[in-house]
């Protein structure tokens, strides 16, 4: 299969809407069978696997991030959530900080991602993060 920028012989792709590039990557681990040929690097023998390695690491970026977002942010009481660039400096402590703002980007797609599912919400008002807080059913 021809993956082209989805799956990369080198690398990770870029892509602006998770939501799209999950779906995308998960039809094509369902079509593969055999060899991909991506737009950049190498061709990759075991397509399939590759794939569902890419998938794997998004849900464990996700995972990360809601774990960061279930602990209580900020010093003070006031404080309710979090920066998207506070969640990047945690999960990407080991990363020079040169780096930061291009893992912030994503970050705020998984954080969008999240929102589109209901399961975060963002305060306008302060560009905080935090889990969606869901009233108790009757």
């Amino acid at each position: 299969m021809f993956t082209g920028d989805n799956v990369l012989g080198h690398g990770t792709a870029v892509f602006e809407d998770l939501p799209t590039y999950i779906h995308s990557l998960t039809r094509m681990a369902e079509q593969f069978g055999g060899r991909a040929y991506p737009a950049h690097g190498a061709v990759i023998e075991d397509g399939r696997a590759k794939i569902q390695d890419y998938i794997r690491h998004r849900k464990e970026r996700e995972d990360q991030i809601v774990q960061v977002l279930s602990r209580p942010s900020g010093n003070s009481s006031e404080a309710t959530g979090w920066l998207s660039m506070d969640i990047v400096k945690i999960i990407y402590k080991d990363v020079p900080e040169s780096l930061h703002l291009a893992a912030e980007g994503g970050v705020l797609q998984v954080l969008r991602k999240l929102d589109g599912e209901n399961k975060v919400q963002l305060d306008q008002e302060t560009g905080r993060w935090r889990l969606e807080q869901r009233k108790p059913t009757l």
